[in-house]
């Protein structure tokens, strides 16, 4: 039987071209046991790696994306880098992994378009979302990281002792030092060693008040910054806003600072309600409230004293 000697390579070369997206459906699908793994919480994990947390949390859950919370005492070592946290960490199946809150809401914009967040913004609208992720992530990010080295105080207490947490003896006390030489470089690479504590305050609320502007140019019932659905802005800034709030440290000064813009707060309670049953938010605004109270007390039997 004759056949022409051309009609079996391209035989093959259309059954490859319709087996290709077959497998590139299968390489993108969500893996049913996604793992998100971060440092345990309550003894190792650091502001800004907690506030990466979060805002990667959040946005996964509004995607509408499962996923397995994992504690791993070095999920940083396991971490294929990052900008600035390094964490938390998301495996995708055996091979693919990836780190902080950047790069996991762009893979899941390149590979899950019925999950994205963003796919009903305009593209105007998009490239202003994204310029106000950059401009949040790097101020509120850098201030943590501030805030939790080079104040003494809050070193000391907090921030050094969580470091080595996860190490013997003398390996923690090494291990205190590359984390705090490490936070060191970052500050000096983003020009942010020579500002004193007022100054990290200061580019924190002009953020704050650029956040709280963009709330109040949506219409009225508008729950999100872009109008009446999410998008991944949200999620990154409730991160960082709820682990700054709920988070006890010795220099309280950046909390005090968030709660001078209650439409901000109120926009993260929204969210923590919807997705968190309220958990992060509700005991740390309790608390607020005695403490408020308490002063009343204090300043109203003084008053009394007085008369």
């Amino acid at each position: 039987m004759n056949s022409n000697p051309r009609l079996a390579p391209a035989m093959r070369q259309s059954s490859q071209a319709r087996d290709r997206p077959e497998k590139d459906r299968d390489e993108n699908a969500w893996p049913k046991e996604a793992q998100l793994h971060q440092p345990p919480e309550q003894t190792q994990l650091l502001l800004a790696e907690r506030a990466s947390g979060l805002a990667v949390k959040a946005y996964l859950l509004q995607c509408g994306l499962p996923f397995l919370e994992r504690i791993s005492d070095h999920a940083e070592f396991m971490s294929p880098g990052g900008r600035l946290t390094r964490l938390p960490l998301l495996r995708l199946g055996p091979v693919r992994v990836l780190s902080e809150f950047g790069p996991i809401a762009a893979h899941v914009e390149a590979t899950q378009p019925g999950h994205c967040l963003d796919g009903w913004l305009a593209e105007e609208q998009r490239d202003e979302m994204r310029c106000l992720a950059s401009y949040v992530e790097n101020v509120f990010s850098l201030a943590e990281i501030h805030f939790s080295f080079m104040d003494t105080l809050n070193y000391q207490l907090y921030t050094g002792p969580r470091s080595g947490a996860a190490h013997p003896w003398p390996l923690c006390l090494l291990r205190r030092f590359a984390k705090q030489r490490e936070a060191n470089r970052l500050l000096k690479v983003y020009q942010w060693t020579t500002l004193d504590p007022d100054e990290v305050l200061h580019e924190v609320s002009l953020c704050c008040g650029a956040l709280v502007a963009k709330l109040e140019e949506n219409e009225a019932g508008a729950k999100y910054f872009f109008g009446a659905r999410p998008c991944q802005l949200d999620a990154l800034v409730f991160g960082h806003v709820a682990a700054i709030l709920s988070t006890r440290m010795p220099n309280m000064e950046m909390t005090d600072l968030l709660y001078g813009f209650p439409r901000l707060i109120a926009h993260c309670r929204r969210i923590d309600n919807s997705l968190f049953q309220g958990q992060l938010l509700a005991e740390e605004g309790e608390d607020l409230l005695d403490d408020q109270e308490e002063e009343e007390e204090e300043g109203a039997t003084e008053q009394h004293k007085q008369n």
